[in-house]
């Protein structure tokens, strides 16, 4: 692809803001309180990372991860007390099937990795790797059922309260950023959102909705 405007690029940036650029766990109960690096939203970002790394419908995974929150999972200590079978039954409320017993084991083992490693608290994690992107994102891999793919959804997200993650597009969005005319170039599109790391979480987040919903024709200036 030519090189991009800048000017050009600038407006596909904002285009993809405004119509689909959504902050992290927006359409979960945590939406109004994910600006601030709790351990409860940092707890839930990769909770949601992890289901929707998984080869799941996009919108059943998001159902699902609403339930989780919804009773309440995001806290370390409530998800610590709940059993094997709690969870899978909370995973089967949400209609999460195919990889349920596998979440369930999963979500137990998140739960006990960050009380044993990380006090309860996995801002600790963002310390213990030195504040630099690719530390964190070694140590996140250390969580059971955190691979490549829900690192990288991971610090779409959390670089919006953790800002030296910043500036991140996971690897799919980027390459869709490249399709609708933004280009590569993340230092450049951080620019563009005027080295805003939420903004940049809403763009990458953004962008991602533009692949999982085909809207690629749709973006044009």
């Amino acid at each position: 692809m030519p090189k991009v405007q800048a000017d050009d690029m600038t407006l596909r940036v904002q285009e993809v803001l405004d119509k689909f650029g959504s902050p992290p766990l927006a359409e979960t109960p945590l939406a109004k309180k994910a600006c601030s690096p709790t351990p409860e939203g940092v707890l839930a970002m990769i909770i949601d990372a992890m289901l929707k790394s998984r080869p799941v419908q996009h919108g059943l995974s998001q159902r699902t991860v609403n339930h989780l929150i919804e009773v309440g999972y995001h806290d370390v200590n409530k998800l610590s007390d709940s059993t094997w079978e709690e969870r899978t039954d909370v995973l089967r409320e949400s209609g999460y099937n195919r990889y349920r017993e596998q979440a369930a084991t999963n979500l137990g083992a998140l739960a006990e990795f960050v009380q044993e490693k990380y006090d309860g608290d996995l801002n600790n994690l963002l310390q213990q790797g030195r504040a630099e992107r690719d530390e964190v994102g070694r140590l996140v891999k250390d969580i059971k059922g955190v691979g490549d793919l829900a690192e990288e959804l991971f610090l779409n997200n959390v670089q919006s309260v953790w800002p030296s993650m910043t500036p991140f597009v996971d690897s799919r969005s980027l390459k869709t950023a490249d399709e609708i005319g933004i280009g590569t170039d993340v230092e450049a599109i951080y620019d563009a959102v005027q080295r805003d790391p939420m903004k940049m979480s809403r763009l990458a987040n953004g962008l991602s909705t533009v692949r999982l919903e085909y809207r690629q024709q749709g973006i044009s200036i």
